[in-house]
């Protein structure tokens, strides 16, 4: 289990016959939505100069209003090996295919915020996240909290490995930004 894979958990939330509970609610606009996660698409078109390649893309959730039935493409970006260029290179690519995504959303963690405002400018949706990881040690079960990407010291007496058990405290935000101060 990773951060990544806690973090989709708590953003969905899924009730007991997986209905989605949790912020995605509010970043879909709606309740009446349905999700697939790690989807495969293929796009063929203009891409990087090649006419008629085929663009592989696997959004981490695609969230579907059942209303209105516009998709949105959603990457949520974890705190480890952060590289904000990889990142804008793998959302163009949902952006790209419009007719599958018309909408794309990146979650990004709260200690990046600063590059929030480039998504930004290139059009894109941002939100971030943080989060509280809960760590157990694997001599005497004693958790440990920590919002560091890095594993604590044991703060026991045991000579064993940590071992990560999950997140609390999460909590997901809106990328606030003046549209008029970006036009120009």
């Amino acid at each position: 289990m990773t951060i990544h894979d806690e973090l989709v958990r708590k953003l969905i939330e899924p009730d007991k016959w997986g209905k989605a509970t949790g912020y995605i609610i509010k970043i879909a606009g709606s309740s009446n939505i349905d999700y697939a996660l790690e989807e495969l698409y293929y796009w063929r078109g203009h891409y990087q100069q090649v006419m008629n390649a085929y663009v592989e893309m696997c959004p981490d959730i695609v969230v579907t209003n059942l209303a209105s039935g516009k998709r949105t493409a959603i990457e949520l970006e974890g705190d480890t090996n952060w590289d904000f260029a990889e990142s804008l290179r793998q959302i163009r690519k949902y952006r790209m295919n419009s007719k599958t995504f018309q909408d794309v959303v990146v979650i990004i963690p709260k200690r990046y915020e600063r590059f929030a405002i480039l998504y930004a400018k290139q059009g894109f949706r941002v939100y971030s996240w943080k989060a509280t990881r809960i760590w157990q040690c694997l001599g005497c079960g004693k958790m440990l909290e920590g919002e560091s990407k890095a594993k604590p010291k044991p703060s026991c007496s045991c000579k064993t490995e940590l071992e990560f058990e999950g997140v609390k405290d999460v909590e997901f935000s809106q990328f606030e930004y003046a549209i008029d101060k970006m036009v120009g």
